[in-house]
């Protein structure tokens, strides 16, 4: 029975034990000595073909990590990233007082935070960014607006047939919806250009200090200072995007807005309808684009206000909850990948395979060749069942073409994720592999798929011991569809779930209606080496078996 990648996760439960890694991350031969493969028996002329297939729009609302920025990318072409979330009140239904103003000396300021890494030096925080892509110096045009169109849970015409139908779903593509709908003005409108139209993502720590009603700074005996090294800390940020927002707007839309527009969440999303971020590319400026996770963000709105004959300051915040879309534009115009992916070939494969996360690219590896006898079994796997064969290891190795990828401003993606094309589940191996890592973006590295540098050459290696073994052993007689495995880039390999295509494809007699929601929020690319003959022997993507004779 076929099961979804959730259902497959949820009722198999595998121990394993790690007993050796090595550089490759092998982990079989704990009985033999030195070379994990040690007398073993190998093959690497197992027949397979191998090309790219366009996903199109992918489904990318609620994703985990949200990009946003512009990318260029000499291989791939140019990504524009825009982002729209809707808001939540950390405190709906409070009393905001009355004689409300917003002074001088109060904020309304977004933040949200980068993925960076912290070292101590010279005792002051020094930090370096994570997932920020292209240029890191580069500015982009970056415009907050309001949202009006209202991001829905529910699909309101769902296919009762269909798993799944009735959640809403909105894809890379759906920009026009939030777009058409902007009727206000710029809400990052002040006249601090980083703040807007010469937006950068800073690695700098962001320190709060400590201030009277006033926004006068304090010293620690509470006394007003203009001694900046009197001044007392109060909170210290990691790096991360901050913004002053129009303070009228958030006077007028929060502070001032009908109370029952505030009662809960649901009727405060339905009221204001989140913040559209729209990023755009400068003129001269080689572009940046950044992975966040905006659910880690927030708006603090500032004011006074009088409550019980009391007036002080006082602050509401919001965060950025609720659902939330990624739109991708992709202008692939000129771009290599443009020619390699509309010439690719099912029929004979290709030399080179084209992996692009978001709005990209699959390639799928088809396995064991051809079925001459027109039983169901392919023939090579049918010659490996009758020589009764105890398989030990077994991996697909893919080379880099580092003709292109080594250019100057192309990013590599860090791992590749190998599925079931035909059924769209996990692959055994990912499932029983519970190795971890003190990074968890390399978890599971038993099972592979991280980029890996020898000899100035570049490779992925994942390793299909366990579903090889899968495949000699099922009794399924029509294995064909099952035997081709898709590959994608992934931002995440914790992550096993699907995303859906909006224009499913055909890849040989299967419709592709989904690709893993961890390609999805990828934005980068890779171009690897296939099995065409017209690839080098040493570059040939090939399925390596190291197996043992029967006695």
């Amino acid at each position: 029975m076929k099961k979804s990648f959730l259902k497959i996760f949820s009722v198999i439960t595998v121990a394993v034990t790690i007993i050796s890694c090595d550089k490759d991350f092998n982990s079989i031969g704990s009985d033999l000595v030195d070379d994990p493969h040690f007398d073993l028996e190998s093959v690497d002329d197992v027949p397979l073909l191998a090309f790219s297939k366009r996903t199109g729009a992918v489904q990318a609302n609620n994703l985990p990590i949200n990009a946003l920025g512009v990318y260029n990318n000499p291989k791939f072409g140019k990504t524009t990233a825009n982002f729209v979330s809707q808001l939540e009140l950390v405190a709906p239904r409070a009393d905001y007082g009355t004689e409300i103003e917003i002074e001088p000396n109060d904020s309304v300021y977004l933040y949200v935070p980068y993925f960076s890494t912290k070292k101590v030096v010279d005792n002051e925080n020094v930090y370096t960014l994570d997932s920020i892509y292209g240029d890191v110096e580069s500015t982009i045009n970056l415009k907050i607006y309001e949202n009006k169109y209202y991001i829905r849970d529910f699909e309101p015409n769902p296919n009762p047939s269909e798993v799944g139908s009735y959640s809403q779903k909105y894809y890379s593509d759906d920009k026009n919806l939030v777009e058409s709908n902007l009727t206000g003005f710029q809400l990052n409108n002040g006249s601090n250009t980083e703040e807007n139209s010469q937006f950068k993502f800073k690695k700098d720590e962001i320190i709060i200090y400590k201030t009277d009603g006033s926004g006068n700074f304090l010293d620690s005996s509470g006394a007003i200072t203009t001694d900046p090294a009197e001044k007392v800390v109060k909170e210290k940020l990691v790096p991360g995007m901050w913004i002053n927002l129009d303070k009228d707007f958030f006077k007028n839309k929060v502070l001032l807005a009908n109370p029952s527009n505030l009662i809960n969440n649901s009727l405060f999303k339905d009221y204001f309808r989140g913040l559209y971020f729209k990023a755009e590319e400068n003129s001269g400026e080689a572009g940046v684009l950044a992975k966040l996770d905006f659910s880690r963000g927030y708006i603090t709105v500032q004011y006074h206000s009088t409550i019980s004959t009391v007036n002080t300051k006082r602050s509401v915040k919001i965060k950025l909850g609720g659902n939330r879309i990624n739109f991708f534009d992709n202008d692939i115009s000129g771009s290599v990948y443009e020619t390699g992916i509309n010439n690719s070939n099912e029929l004979t494969g290709d030399e080179r395979l084209y992996v692009k996360g978001g709005d990209g690219a699959v390639s799928y590896i088809e396995l064991f060749g051809d079925d001459a006898d027109s039983n169901g079994i392919a023939d090579k796997l049918e010659e490996i069942r009758a020589n009764n064969w105890l398989i030990n290891d077994a991996y697909l190795k893919f080379y880099v073409d580092g003709t292109h990828m080594s250019a100057t401003g192309v990013d590599q993606p860090k791992r590749i994720y190998l599925f079931n094309a035909g059924d769209n589940t996990l692959v055994y191996d990912y499932l029983v592999d519970n190795s971890v890592s003190e990074d968890i973006k390399k978890n599971k590295f038993i099972y592979g798929g991280l980029l890996v540098k020898e000899n100035d050459q570049y490779y992925y290696k994942i390793r299909i011991t366990e579903q090889l073994k899968k495949w000699i052993n099922s009794e399924d007689k029509f294995l064909k569809s099952d035997m081709r495995l898709g590959l994608v880039v992934t931002e995440n390999i914790n992550l096993s779930v699907s995303a859906s295509l909006r224009y499913p494809f055909l890849v040989g007699s299967d419709i592709q209606k989904n690709i893993p929601l961890a390609s999805a929020i990828n934005t980068l690319g890779t171009i690897l080496y296939g099995n065409h003959v017209n690839v080098p022997e040493d570059k040939k993507l090939k399925l390596k078996i190291y197996y043992t004779k029967p006695n």
